[in-house]
């Protein structure tokens, strides 16, 4: 059976500790109900207490398997068509808060039928209060073992890692700062060859050193769960709507009335948000407080009234817009009274001039994504759009630093609206014209949300939707960095190819010392070129190219000093690279060679800042098409050959070299 929301407590069979536990449980716990326990959380009465997550869209179904058993017992059945890293974790709520500090291991057993065969043994990830992770990657063959058999394992927790590691066959990786005295969530892992399997698990617990069972909270919810969800701006004016009016070249302009319309609400001018709150919990809420800041000062004051499970009310609050990127902060209970599912969503932010992103979704995905607990603990749709999305995408901004951004992309989006619509087909014309009516040309970015893709969403909402956020940042301007690569069957001049990689999550680039997902260097320095202006444009940040540009070539560490050299340019129009080259010449005695300018159509400055110039790429086409150099020379009969994009250039730019900029490249042997 598919995890289902459910509005009563779990019953379960179990002894609990008397009016002692009843009285710790109150101490430690404060308000928060739920009760002590001593069985193995894998117990199969806590089916739907487990959560389960997915890297590819595969089709996942945790329930109790009273028919496949351990030591005459019901056991805890994971089956899925995937044929990646799949995980279960519990408690699905991740608030377990469970002190491992002096613990010794985890134990519990595994059982599995699998006609694929395994990709090496499980990894445990136990994630605490904070979001920081202790990962135990496995260095036996577990999972193999267990098909068709039981077999136990145990996971070393807490303290003495590297012995217990040493001893139990595990392989540690520990966030800093990792806090064993607050678990809130275990996943188990497991990667399959080919796809599908089904996974049994039984007689997880955490022992002592003295061998017992520590005792574990499970919280109830059978509770409200108040979620600030998301603010509209009234009025929301249009993004740029920028078009092409030059056949010959894509450069993307405002033109006619586009030109002049207003993107901004005036210095001063009254604007209003509709803030929505829902409580999204299995019971009624309780009348509350609700207080909203910006930029540090109260705006709004009321009282919410108490909420049925899933009723929304609105919430109007007043300011007098002024531009920049002012923290907007939207509270309920701001007194930590109520007793609820999660207080991870009671309260909304954002920066004032964040882009505006909008979802336009089939209403029938709502109540299967309910269904899945999500990144703020919560059973609440609009959670799980804010953490799959804007989270996700505002954390990325933050931490993917380079030198010229040491604080990463000085962006961030917001949710501005939720469509539900009652069919989003699969066709794109039919798209555009639900899109047309909905108004959309007012937001920065849009993304559909059809039931098709429903077990993709299911599956991550706990983990980083690579394919969603890329596709996200194609709406904030960002291009597909795979545009600069090249295969060999292409280079119709040396059949040599080019890939910038490791690359991050637009498809290349360099992500230097950013842990995956990560934003590429170019990412980064377009988001910043253009920051402060509103989307709709798209790659014009690569028409931010230094004036003056020189190539230092080497060879073997050794400067390639006096000699000739030849250029080649990526085709935008047909892919490849072929002569004749767009630069000869002859290297200076350090192995520099500058760059002469090409013409472009025209000088031109786009809305957002951006300006076309004379550059050594002519034209730069915004897909990156045509954004690749091959560089090639010989050297006593020798060939040798480099490559150049784009990418590097607009780093320059980013860098504050705008009028003059040196780039090292080294040449390889054919």
């Amino acid at each position: 059976m598919a995890m289902r929301r459910f509005g009563v407590a779990i019953v379960l069979s179990v002894i609990l500790m008397a009016a002692f536990a009843a009285g710790l449980s109150a101490a430690k716990r404060g308000i928060s109900v739920g009760e002590w326990l001593s069985v193995p959380f894998s117990d199969a009465s806590f089916a739907k207490r487990w959560g389960y997550g997915e890297t590819n869209g595969a089709r996942n179904v945790i329930s109790a398997d009273r028919a496949q058993q351990r030591n005459g017992k019901p056991t805890l059945r994971l089956d899925t068509n995937s044929g990646f890293d799949c995980w279960v974790y519990f408690p699905n709520t991740k608030d377990w808060d469970i002190d491992l500090s002096k613990a010794k291991v985890m134990r519990g057993y595994l059982r599995s039928e699998n006609k694929n065969g395994w990709g090496g043994d499980p990894w445990i990830i136990f994630v605490d209060m904070a979001g920081r992770k202790a990962r135990f990657d496995g260095l036996k063959q577990r999972l193999y073992d267990a098909i068709n058999d039981w077999t136990e394992i145990v996971v070393p927790v807490g303290a003495d890692l590297d012995a217990k590691c040493a001893e139990y066959g595990w392989k540690a990786q520990i966030s800093p700062g990792f806090d064993w005295k607050h678990i809130s969530c275990v996943q188990i892992h497991q990667d399959t060859d080919g796809s599908g399997y089904t996974m049994w698990y039984s007689g997880f617990e955490f022992i002592d050193y003295a061998g017992r069972t520590i005792k574990w909270w499970l919280s109830s919810i059978n509770k409200p769960d108040l979620s600030v969800t998301y603010a509209e701006q009234v009025p929301q004016y249009k993004r740029y709507i920028a078009s092409e009016p030059d056949p010959n070249y894509n450069i993307p302009e405002l033109v006619g009335s586009a030109a002049t319309e207003k993107h901004w609400p005036n210095e001063g001018e009254q604007i209003k948000y509709l803030v929505h709150i829902k409580n999204a919990g299995f019971a009624r809420s309780k009348p509350t407080d609700f207080v909203c800041m910006i930029d540090g000062k109260v705006v709004k004051k009321a009282s919410l009234p108490a909420l049925a499970p899933h009723q929304v009310t609105t919430i109007v609050v007043n300011w007098k817009w002024k531009q920049g990127p002012y923290q907007f902060a939207a509270s309920v209970d701001t007194k930590n009274k109520l007793d609820e599912i999660t207080k991870k969503n009671n309260t909304l932010r954002f920066k004032t001039d964040a882009y505006v992103l909008v979802a336009v979704c089939e209403k029938s995905i709502v109540a299967p994504i309910e269904q899945v607990n999500n990144w703020y603990g919560s059973f609440c749709f609009e959670d799980w759009m804010r953490g799959a999305t804007i989270d996700q995408l505002n954390s990325l901004f933050k931490r993917c630093k380079y030198d010229f951004a040491p604080n990463g992309a000085e962006v961030s989006v917001r949710l501005g609206k939720i469509f539900l619509v009652d069919e989003l087909p699969d066709d794109g014309a039919k798209i555009g014209e639900i899109d047309k009516g909905l108004g959309l040309y007012i937001f920065d970015g849009v993304w559909h949300y059809p039931l098709r893709a429903i077990h993709e969403w299911c599956d991550l909402a706990n983990d980083f939707d690579w394919a969603l956020n890329h596709e996200l940042s194609h709406q904030l301007g960002i291009i597909d960095d795979y545009q600069y690569d090249m295969g060999p069957d292409s280079n119709l001049v040396n059949h040599k190819a080019y890939d910038r990689g490791p690359g991050g999550i637009m498809g290349g680039g360099q992500v230097g010392d950013n842990v995956y997902p990560a934003y590429a260097d170019v990412d980064i320095a377009g988001f910043n070129l253009t920051k402060g202006h509103r989307r709709g444009f798209f790659g014009e940040y690569l028409y931010c190219i230094p004036y003056k540009n020189t190539l230092v070539l080497s060879i073997d560490g050794r400067p390639l000093a006096d000699k000739d050299i030849e250029i080649y340019q990526k085709s935008m129009y047909t892919g490849k690279i072929e002569a004749p080259p767009v630069f000869t010449g002859k290297t200076d005695a350090e192995g520099r060679f500058p760059l002469a300018n090409r013409p472009v159509p025209k000088d031109f400055t786009t809305a957002t800042g951006c300006t076309l110039h004379a550059n050594p790429w002519g034209y730069p086409d915004v897909v990156g098409r045509n954004g690749l150099f091959l560089i090639r020379t010989q050297v006593d009969g020798k060939w040798y050959y480099g490559f150049i994009d784009i990418g590097r250039f607009v780093c320059e730019y980013a860098r504050g070299h705008k009028d003059n900029a040196v780039y090292s490249v080294k040449l390889m042997p054919e």
